[in-house]
This record gives structure tokens, sequence and C-alpha cells, in this order.
């Protein structure tokens, strides 16, 4: 089955049973399939090989032992507690946006990479904006807060340790990466494009 998340209402979520839409894809686009790691899990797991945060790869994958769980029920990017730090520091940037654009422009790219890709997230797809007045409340205008803090952008992540027998460095990769990448889950031989 082929799931294309939408990002605006322009367009419609689609769930494609019994294959994929190719127009989908971006033109000239092929499918890299990835095959499913502990298929008897019962989970669509692949196996990370690398993570590069801003240009610098970080040694956690090294041993091995770093899966991605592709999820269509997850909102957020899940990361171990013990890397969830580190993402935080790195892809924590002051934006030159501002107003409703905040977060959408440069900042460091989170890079995921799989068996035959490597899948690349923007400030837009995983950050916001960390400081937010709540007016109603009585908060300081925009204006009078620390301009900084104001145009800080946040990763939005969710710490999450997963149970044996999954790997203790298992992600949760869900809307961020789905709106992003057009993705095809074939279950014989269990693998995802």
């Amino acid at each position: 089955f082929g799931v294309f998340l939408a990002v605006s209402d322009k367009e419609d979520s689609e769930i494609t049973f019994g294959g994929y839409k190719s127009q989908h894809m971006a033109k000239g686009a092929e499918i890299m399939w990835t095959p499913v790691e502990d298929p008897e899990h019962g989970h669509w797991m692949i196996k990370i090989k690398s993570i590069t945060v801003g240009g610098v790869r970080l040694p956690y994958c090294d041993d091995g032992l770093c899966r991605a769980l592709i999820d269509t029920g997850t909102s957020l990017l899940g990361v171990p507690s013990d890397l969830g730090p580190t993402l935080i520091d790195n892809l924590r940037h002051t934006s030159e946006e501002t107003g409703a654009a905040l977060c959408n422009g440069p900042g460091p790219k989170l890079e995921l990479e799989f068996e035959k890709v490597t899948l690349t997230l923007d400030p837009p797809d995983y950050a916001r904006p960390e400081y937010v007045a709540d007016v109603s409340a009585g908060e300081a205008e925009e204006d009078e807060i620390d301009e900084e803090l104001a145009k800080s952008c946040i990763p939005m992540l969710m710490h999450i340790d997963l149970p044996e027998p999954l790997s203790p460095k298992t992600l949760i990769c869900g809307e961020s990466l789905l709106q992003k990448y057009y993705t095809v889950f074939d279950g014989l031989p269990p693998r995802i494009g």
C-alpha cells in the first residue's frame, strides 16, 4: 500500500491499497526499496545506517543497532531518550524569518541514511517556534520578549524508549517523514520504499 500525507488543504491525503500511485512521486523518481528488519515482530522497521545533523555525522549508529519504525499513526519524530538531547542541541536554531514563516526558513538538516537512500528533513519538516506568547493569558507581546527567544526554533521530538525485542536505538518516523516522502509498504517480501 502507498501512503500520501498532504501538507495543506489544497490536496487530500490518500492511502492506496494493492499498489501505489506514481503521480505522488517526484517526476523521474524511482522507488528505493529497503528491506524490513525482523518482520516477525510485526513492525514496519528498517535499519538506519547513520544520522547526520547540520552536516555532521553523529556516532550514535556506529554500532549498527539503529532502527526506524515507519509509523503512519505518529505525528512527531520519536527518538530514544539518550539521543534526544543531542538532537535538540544540534537542531535548535534561530530563524531569520518572522511571524507565520518562523521556522520555515534555513537551518540545520536532519539526515537519516537507510540501506539505499538518505532522507533529509529540513526545519519546516521538524521544527516549531520554541516560544509562543499566550496573549489571552496576559503574557508579553512578541516585541516585549527576548528577540532571540522569539526567533528560536526547536525540533518537535518525542522521547521514547521502546522495550525489547526492539533495539534500544529505535526511532519512530511518522508524519514528519511521511509528509515529505511518498512511502510504499510492500508485504512480499516485506520492504518499504
